[in-house]
């Protein structure tokens, strides 16, 4: 009988719990609305990692950032309002998002339909000084926060080369961002010393002299290397990789030396005064002249003066040069007659005048080496210093200034300095000088090295 009861005073307890179970189960009208809380902004893409699920923005007003969570679930399209995949948003591209302002996540992304783009821009400089740059003859402003992008990675204005390939998007007159299509690299050149003095050509961008220690910015891709001095000239193909240095050697094409000949002078009267091509030489001794035809003048007091040209085409030659008083001139009452060419010349005539082919020889020489004329930058009286990193090689323009720290002068306009160092990956960045009378004075960031690239790339 006891047990009996025991039973049934559980059998009541569980028919109460189950009543208060079914009470509590009551279903309930309320649904979670994430645009409740929404926001929306016009905003420049900063950075996005689709697989861990994040995105920043930059508002192109006032610059503020917002750092998102990003889900499948994100509706996003383009500017034609077509639903498209997430996978084709890239860092630069200007949009139009809604996000819930209590989780931070991300309901809407679509691109934005008044925003502006021009690709392909070749040449491109920042006018640091109005803040502001020209696309297609207009100009644009720009602020500190503007996003300059290059293989997905954010970079300064001061490693934007004017050798890059871009393309530019903004909103109405302000330039919102930059992406770095073709970037850089280098070119190094090696046994070139031949072509000293002449001029160089990769693709449509680089004309530059020839000089000592040239480091060349070239936009990446594949180009015929032109050098050229005078009438000689040589080819050879050149790949150019992003970032990456690029020796090429010349070897094969180095301008054969002309043939030298040696000259021996007998005089008449010995210290006659012998002058060839414009220098006086020293006829005691031997003399080395190349191949071909050289002006030539011989005078002393009292003999009448010859001029003409002598051709050297022999490893030795002796030339027999005998002047004719002045007194025998003055003593004859004939017409006075041309003395015979010397020995070895192929043309003589006196000082009594010049003919017209002789004018035309004096005027435009027989060297075929027209000088290259290029107009030189206004050089300020003030100076450039670079001071970090130090020992590296720098180079302005191409050209080697020395060891960091170095200091050159200060030219205006706008230079790329590019900063070499064993071990380590090359860098260039542009910098713009103005004639305010101040000396400038720069540092930049060490040298990543292949090791480190190495590390980062093994995880």
């Amino acid at each position: 009988m006891k047990h009996k009861k025991i039973w049934f005073i559980f059998f009541l307890l569980f028919l109460g719990l189950t009543a208060c179970g079914q009470q509590n189960s009551e279903p309930t009208t309320e649904t979670y609305d994430p645009y409740a809380n929404a926001q929306e902004q016009t905003v420049v893409i900063k950075s996005l990692d689709l697989e861990a699920g994040t995105m920043s923005f930059v508002d192109i007003e006032d610059g503020q950032q917002y750092d998102l969570l990003y889900n499948n679930g994100v509706d996003v399209r383009n500017k034609y309002d077509d639903i498209m995949s997430g996978t084709m948003l890239a860092v630069g591209q200007i949009v139009d998002i809604v996000y819930n302002t209590d989780n931070h996540k991300l309901l809407k992304i679509a691109v934005n339909p008044d925003a502006w783009e021009v690709r392909e821009i070749s040449g491109f400089e920042f006018d640091r000084a109005n803040q502001q740059a020209e696309i297609l003859n207009q100009y644009y402003k720009y602020t500190s926060d503007l996003i300059i992008v290059s293989e997905g990675t954010l970079i300064g204005m001061n490693e934007v080369c004017k050798e890059d390939q871009l393309t530019a998007r903004g909103y109405g007159g302000k330039l919102c961002s930059l992406t770095v299509d073709l970037g850089h690299g280098y070119v190094k050149l090696e046994d070139y010393d031949t072509y000293i003095g002449g001029m160089i050509e990769i693709g449509y961008d680089v004309i530059v002299p020839v000089t000592e220690d040239m480091l060349l910015t070239v936009r990446e891709g594949n180009y015929k290397l032109k050098i050229t001095k005078g009438e000689h000239s040589g080819y050879k193909n050149v790949v150019v990789t992003r970032d990456e240095e690029c020796t090429v050697s010349l070897k094969e094409l180095q301008i054969a030396p002309d043939p030298v000949g040696s000259l021996f002078f007998d005089l008449t009267p010995l210290d006659a005064r012998v002058v060839i091509d414009g220098e006086t030489i020293d006829t005691s001794q031997t003399i080395e002249l190349v191949y071909g035809r050289h002006q030539i003048q011989v005078s002393a007091l009292g003999y009448r003066t010859v001029e003409g040209y002598i051709m050297v085409d022999a490893a030795y030659k002796i030339m027999t040069i005998e002047l004719v008083s002045t007194e025998e001139d003055s003593g004859s009452t004939g017409t006075t007659s041309t003395p015979p060419p010397a020995a070895g010349t192929t043309e003589q005539h006196t000082n009594t005048g010049t003919t017209e082919e002789d004018a035309d020889a004096t005027e435009h020489g027989t060297d075929d080496d027209t000088p290259v004329t290029s107009t030189e930058a206004e050089t300020t009286k003030n100076t450039v210093t670079i001071q970090k990193p130090v020992g590296a090689s720098c180079y302005v323009d191409g050209v080697y200034q020395g060891t960091i720290p170095c200091t050159f002068d200060k030219t205006v306009g706008s230079h790329v300095i590019t900063l070499t160092m064993t071990g380590c990956l090359v860098k260039s960045y542009t910098i713009q000088c103005q004639d305010d009378g101040k000396d400038e004075t720069h540092s930049f960031s060490d040298l990543p090295t292949f090791e480190s690239l190495i590390w980062e790339d093994s995880y």
